[in-house]
């Protein structure tokens, strides 16, 4: 049977995950001897590391950190290894707090301790990605840009799934599926409803109805998403999959399927955030929590991850809703009318598998449930 509307399937596929280094190493030329630069030189900083950073709209903070027990420090930063353009300054203490750019980019950041008028040699480099939160509006929200999976293009100037304002949802998990399913989809609606200060709502309850035979969204009732086990229905190696759901587009309702019961968090919470019509967003960096995404398609965050929530919180202010297209959000500035590509990966920053993730996760586009 075939459903009012073209509703998109996103397949993810159980894929091994190779994780890169995220911080303390790197490129850039190797630190010089424990004793600096020079006789009676300060030793060279070691264990330079990076212990969090936000993404922000319009900037990228990151707390950097470093061992040594100089009484200063100069530190150093460009886009280059080597290069000092974008942050150069003394410090005093073993940390510092960077407001980089917000454009997406890497930086080669490195300590020199200073004492007793002396210098040390360079420590090793330490390569910063940062983000631009333009590129992850534009996944989430349009599934379009260098950070989404799905590569919609922005010349076709798509349109958002988003739920309006006071949409209260029901999402009906099977039995079969489990309690844990049950409990991490409550976790996603929950953690949404924060995020938007309670515009968007859902309860989620159990039910003895397996929902195997649903061939058609004729039977799902609006405004409802059901929760099941069935394989293979998501594809050979697929461990869950599920609908966007928001209208104009989607059929305003959503079913999520999994592979085999308690899937956990991962799979359940990735999968609702397609039912509220969150796009795929590809892990860029170095896979640290703080800079990864519940809806990359690998699967490395458990929850609605910071930046993720600020993406929300930032279109939502913008005044995006329902049927909203893609230049839209450019005349907001929400989203960068010709985004770059992008940057290469270095030392530890790397793409999660390929430029476009093809192994990780497919998206379908037809005209049928099942």
């Amino acid at each position: 049977m075939r459903h009012p509307s073209r509703a998109t399937r996103g397949s993810i596929l159980a894929v091994a995950i190779v994780v890169a280094a995220s911080c303390g190493g790197g490129g850039g030329s190797p630190a010089g001897p424990s004793g600096g630069g020079g006789s009676g030189a300060p030793s060279t900083p070691t264990n330079i590391r990076i212990n969090s950073q936000r993404i922000l709209f319009t900037s990228n903070e990151i707390s950097l950190a470093w061992d040594g027990n100089a009484s200063s420090y100069r530190l150093s930063a460009g886009t280059a290894p080597g290069g000092s353009e974008s942050l150069s300054l003394e410090v005093t203490g073993n940390s510092y707090n960077w407001t980089a750019p917000r454009t997406e980019a890497v930086y080669f950041f490195r300590v020199q301790a200073i004492a007793n008028g002396q210098t040390s040699n360079p420590s090793v480099e330490l390569p910063i990605y940062t983000a631009d939160m333009r590129n992850i509006i534009d996944a989430i929200f349009f599934r379009s840009g260098p950070m989404s999976v799905d590569q919609l293009s922005p010349a076709s100037n798509p349109t958002a799934y988003v739920w309006p304002d006071g949409t209260r949802l029901r999402v009906v998990v099977s039995n079969e599926a489990g309690e844990s399913t049950r409990a991490n989809a409550q976790r996603f609606v929950d953690d949404y409803a924060s995020v938007v200060g309670g515009a968007i709502t859902a309860t989620t309850e159990l039910t003895a109805e397996t929902f195997r035979d649903i061939n058609s969204f004729d039977q799902i009732p609006s405004l409802t998403i059901y929760a099941r086990v069935l394989n293979p229905f998501c594809g050979a190696g697929a461990i869950a999959c599920a609908f966007y759901g928001p209208p104009p587009n989607g059929p305003n309702k959503s079913i999520v399927t999994l592979a085999a019961a308690n899937n956990g968090p991962v799979a359940t919470e990735h999968e609702m955030g397609h039912t509220y019509g969150m796009g795929h967003v590809r892990s860029t960096a170095a896979l640290r929590p703080d800079i990864n995404f519940m809806m990359n398609p690998s699967y490395q965050v458990q929850h609605l991850s910071e930046p993720e929530k600020t993406a929300i919180a930032t279109a939502r202010a913008a005044g995006i809703g329902p049927g909203w297209r893609r230049n839209q959000a450019v005349s907001a500035g929400l989203v960068l009318e010709n985004p770059t590509a992008l940057i290469p990966a270095y030392g530890g920053l790397s793409l999660t598998s390929g430029p476009f993730a093809p192994t990780i996760c497919r998206v379908r586009h037809d005209d049928r449930l099942r």
